[in-house]
């Protein structure tokens, strides 16, 4: 099987798609499986250019993600290059520039094609005042996703979602998470000490500092219990975006920004802290609520989105009304003063993702290729 993967987001960018896509990377490497990424070029990633199964796209930085790129790359030349790997299968992961490039290249080749839906862009469109095109991009997603033979979504929720909007031949493709990258174990009592040295609860929030991650209802949560509460908590911020300084003019010292982190000191700090607060409503899934969980922190969220497929409320954390900064600041404060709630969660969120291995959510997504691809084999068959 050679499988070619058309998308706008990739590595070195930082979010749950691409952290999905290098996770996928590796598993098909390993498994001897022909593959490859057409892929949006970033400015002096020097490292990703020598990578034998990436094809990259010259790109611009697209206006309302400043830090993504948007890639309209010459059909002639993407084409060429497909042609060159001779895909058995095309795997859409976006429908922006790249992806686009894929699907009429995967329509002009006669090939079998899937797709992913990774983001709740129609969710995104109140917090920038652009609700009147909803219609619009629901149209277009309803037209794109017809031609493919297999939508793989990362929740129930979202498959839930699509099928109300007229998308059809909806699949689950869950996430996965790296129970040894993400572990209690990397606990660091020196990195704990360094940013609380009074001893508080600590609680961490991970992900893009963006309006549409709901930051403005953590933003008062954390206020009412700074209020309510002084000297209980310290909050820690560890991502960047656009909300960022508007967050740091807003909070006391009860929060520390580290920006962006990733490998071992990320999971330090997951490790490190009490408890995981993740306020945003527009996820399709929420990766970083699994590498929480497997760090062994409870997860304060909401009941909205794909989040609800991995909390169950009062279990592994707790689950409160959308957008109700009420609601959020009283989960935080069952966690004050209550350590034996915090180690029961916490070993419930970790003892859930024990079961949740990527190598177990490649083989299925795997199993569903083959099955597009025998479908399609079978009516080869039929019309001869």
């Amino acid at each position: 099987m050679r499988i070619a993967y058309f998308t706008d987001t990739f590595h070195p960018q930082i979010n749950g798609v691409t952290n999905t896509l290098d996770r996928l990377e590796t598993y098909l490497k390993s498994s001897n499986i022909q593959h490859m990424f057409f892929a949006p070029s970033f400015p002096r990633d020097i490292k990703s250019k020598n990578r034998r199964n990436v094809r990259r796209f010259r790109s611009v930085s697209f206006p309302l993600y400043p830090e993504c790129r948007l890639s309209i790359p010459l059909y002639a030349n993407i084409s060429r290059l497909a042609d060159r790997f001779r895909p058995d299968l095309v795997h859409l992961v976006t429908p922006l520039g790249i992806g686009f490039a894929g699907l009429r290249y995967a329509r002009e080749r006669g090939l079998p094609i899937v797709m992913s839906y990774h983001t709740n862009f129609d969710a995104y469109l109140k917090y920038y005042n652009l609700e009147f095109i909803e219609n619009a991009i629901w149209n277009f997603f309803k037209w794109f996703h017809s031609h493919s033979s297999a939508n793989f979504c990362p929740s129930k929720d979202t498959m839930e979602i699509l099928k109300s909007n007229g998308i059809e031949n909806v699949k689950l493709w869950s996430r996965g998470i790296d129970t040894t990258a993400f572990c209690p174990s990397h606990k660091d009592l020196s990195l704990r000490a360094g940013m609380n040295p009074q001893n508080k609860v600590m609680f961490l929030y991970v992900g893009r500092l963006a309006a549409e991650k709901d930051l403005d209802i953590l933003v008062d949560s954390i206020q009412r219990v700074s209020n309510a509460h002084p000297g209980k908590a310290q909050f820690i911020i560890a991502g960047d975006g656009p909300y960022a300084e508007e967050m740091k003019k807003t909070l006391s010292e009860d929060v520390i920004f580290t920006g962006y982190l990733k490998g071992q000191p990320l999971s330090a700090l997951y490790a490190s802290c009490d408890a995981f607060v993740f306020p945003s409503t527009t996820e399709t899934f929420g990766n970083v609520v699994l590498e929480a969980m497997a760090s062994g922190l409870p997860v304060i969220t909401v009941d909205s989105g794909g989040v609800k497929d991995s909390v169950r409320n009062g279990f592994n954390g707790f689950l409160c009304k959308p957008r109700d900064a009420e609601s959020f600041s009283e989960a935080i404060v069952k966690f004050l003063d209550n350590q034996s709630l915090i180690a029961g969660m916490s070993q419930n969120a970790r003892q859930y993702t024990l079961a949740k291995s990527w190598n177990r959510i490649f083989d299925q997504l795997l199993l569903d290729y083959k099955s597009v691809l025998d479908e399609v084999y079978k009516r080869m068959g039929d019309t001869a």
